[in-house]
């Protein structure tokens, strides 16, 4: 921590909430949900490990009730139009099995 977080505060000032923000706005609009849900996991996790309990562990929750929902999260919000686009524009994200 006082060699890597301390030195750099102030890149962590800014990456922190903008990090907030897209998972936040990515779950709202249903863009890329799996991908802002999988993120929201990771730094739900590392408040958690960190000393914060508050409601983290029933978003937890909800965070891991939307990752097993995947495929149909992405059914409704953006992700209606993006996921298609993204499959087209990059063939490796097409799925081997339809």
């Amino acid at each position: 921590m006082k060699s890597f977080a301390l030195p750099h505060i102030g890149i962590f000032n800014v990456v922190v909430p903008c990090g907030e923000l897209l998972v936040g706005l990515g779950i709202l609009f249903g863009t890329l949900t799996l991908t802002a849900t999988f993120f929201g996991v990771v730094m739900n996790l590392a408040y958690l490990l960190a000393g914060t309990v508050s409601v983290n562990p029933l978003y937890l929750i909800l965070e891991f009730f939307i990752l097993a929902a995947g495929f149909n999260a992405s059914k409704i919000g953006l992700n209606r139009w993006i996921i298609p686009w993204l499959r087209n524009k990059w063939p490796w994200l097409k799925r081997s099995v339809e």
